[in-house]
């Protein structure tokens, strides 16, 4: 009886021991992939004083996208080393990091979209405005570049010519990042693809293992196992990337009516 209870005692301190270095642990990931995430939302911010631009409460953005970064990167390792152990071999441990992988590279695409999706917002609404765009916005530094040139050029080619720089400057002021984004967002199926070859691998271990004096249910569990690993990823990497793209193609569509729209204004004002 006494030794019962001690063995109940023992699992109810190791569970809270485990709940414990869990949430401990998903804590510490969220609060470091915030604080790289708010460096990173410096970074932006000193390129945008360069256009005397400035996001608001980008900082508090990067922050919220860290926080729920490192929380999913801390819950997966949490996860994986204290609830859910198994599968502890070398390709399982490279396919669960491709979950890590993914989440890594999503919070910072989403940050970057955020960021480029806040400014586009902010250019759309200044420039609906009947008094024309407004200060800290890059339609004020196109009208007044396009003013600056219009005293200096010489004739309607070189002032066409040399507002088509423009132009191409300040699209890329967004369209640069956004270019970027679209590419490395390529990545992400190709992580969920790392979990699926691992996962692969993992099934054809076990198969090549299998004899007559091998416990049959047992080597099946590990390569059922093994195919959920393979599966799951590409469906999570897809998952990630689908919503993404999306967002970004639609981002491409607005800077693009914002490029139509700069344009149109030198015809106006000649």
């Amino acid at each position: 009886m006494v030794e019962a209870l001690q063995r109940e005692g023992m699992e109810i301190l190791n569970d809270e021991l485990v709940l414990i270095s869990s949430v401990l642990l998903v804590l510490a990931c969220g609060v470091s992939v915030s604080c790289l995430h708010m460096r990173r939302a410096r970074r932006m911010r000193r390129q945008d004083e360069a256009y005397s631009l400035k996001v608001a409460r980008l900082q508090y953005l990067a922050s919220l996208i860290g926080l729920l970064t490192g929380a999913i990167v801390g819950g997966l390792a949490a996860y994986y080393l204290f609830i859910n152990p198994q599968l502890a071999g070398a390709f399982a441990w490279i396919g669960r990091f491709s979950y890590v992988l993914i989440a890594w590279a999503a919070g910072g695409h989403l940050l970057s979209l955020a960021y480029i999706n806040s400014h586009l917002r902010r250019e759309e609404r200044a420039w609906e405005r009947k008094g024309g765009p407004g200060a800290n916005t890059l339609g004020r530094r196109r009208m007044e570049k396009l003013a600056e040139l219009q005293r200096q050029a010489a004739n309607y080619s070189e002032l066409k010519s040399r507002d088509e720089e423009l132009v191409d400057e300040l699209v890329g002021f967004l369209g640069d990042p956004l270019t970027h984004v679209r590419r490395d967002l390529a990545r992400i199926p190709l992580y969920g693809y790392l979990g699926t070859v691992c996962g692969i691998l993992l099934t054809a271990q076990e198969l090549s293992q299998i004899d007559e004096a091998t416990q049959t249910f047992k080597a099946l569990s590990a390569m059922a196992e093994g195919l959920v690993l393979a599966f799951k990823t590409t469906l999570v990497g897809l998952l990630a990337y689908l919503p993404l793209r999306k967002i970004a193609d639609y981002l491409v569509q607005r800077l693009a009516r914002q490029e139509d729209a700069w344009v149109r204004e030198r015809y106006r004002k000649l």
